[in-house]
């Protein structure tokens, strides 16, 4: 699938999060098998599966434990589940949330979209899209331990 996804209808916590346009990330870029979209919005957000039984909406492309939104399902294709999305309310207590939907759209020829998917996709490439792999790459640009970084540090890195 290379149509982009449309998410629409949540009204409450994470909404910006949630309601978007998301852009598929390509062939190259999966996740457990499937097709991964990631938001145009400024905040990465993406819509994948998690291997086990549903797709989510989450900022980090992992197991979906942390995620703003999720739908039961282990298709192939987010568009072709069945149910409702089951939201995350200001109360932090999970609800189904009838108003969400899916419905696809298409995709963006926007050159900056398409140079943001391709950054996203070489920092897949490089194993950097895990919090550990951030984690440890700030342990060794932050030489001196100050969690600041200066451009002779980045220097010393490079």
């Amino acid at each position: 699938m290379s149509s982009g996804l449309k998410v629409q209808g949540r009204h409450g916590r994470h909404e910006q999060m949630i309601n978007g346009v998301f852009e598929p990330l390509g062939q190259q870029q999966q996740h457990n098998g499937r097709q991964v979209w990631a938001s145009r919005s400024v905040q990465p957000v993406y819509i994948y599966h998690t291997g086990k039984a549903r797709w989510v909406i989450s900022r980090r492309i992992d197991d979906g434990c942390k995620c703003y939104a999720f739908i039961k399902d282990t298709g192939t294709d987010p568009l072709k589940a069945q149910g409702q999305w089951v939201c995350c309310d200001a109360d932090n207590e999970w609800r189904v949330d009838a108003n969400v939907s899916l419905v696809e759209t298409q995709a963006s020829n926007d050159p900056f979209v398409k140079i943001r998917l391709s950054v996203e996709q070489e920092i897949a490439k490089l194993g950097l899209g895990d919090l550990e792999s951030l984690k440890s790459l700030w342990k060794r640009l932050d030489f001196n331990g100050n969690n600041i970084v200066s451009l002779a540090e980045i220097d010393k890195l490079v």
